[in-house]
């Protein structure tokens, strides 16, 4: 793994009003794993495979335990749609629809509730 990490973190809006923060690059080699954590027992893992990457541990059992929901979101950009993947922290729920609404995006579909689950 090589990290590369910004002294002065790189600022840009990607929709009005909302202004995100570059904090730098970090390039895995093949099976190698970060984890991003907002609390202890509680991440995102990124995996690079040879084949390209896992973006996320299973939705419907590891992110669903951990207390995170998984959309599939549209945003109905100038340009065309794009999909987005997000995973949204329990009782976070009505920030997440409060975003979307101001940005003019839909959940596609909640993926942590594919094969019964809810």
């Amino acid at each position: 793994m090589r990290t590369e990490l910004k002294a002065k973190a790189r600022e840009f809006s990607p929709v009005p009003g909302l202004t995100l923060k570059d904090m730098g690059d970090i390039q895995l080699e093949d099976n190698e794993q970060v984890t991003f954590r907002i609390a202890p027992g509680k991440g995102h893992d990124v995996t690079r495979m040879e084949w390209g990457f896992y973006l996320a541990n299973s939705v419907n059992w590891n992110l669903k335990n951990q207390g995170f929901k998984t959309a599939l979101v549209v945003s109905k950009s100038p340009t065309g749609p794009r999909l987005f993947l997000n995973l949204v922290e329990g009782g976070k729920l009505a920030q997440f629809q409060a975003y979307l609404s101001k940005n003019g995006m839909e959940v596609v579909s909640w993926l942590d509730e594919w094969f019964g689950g809810k």
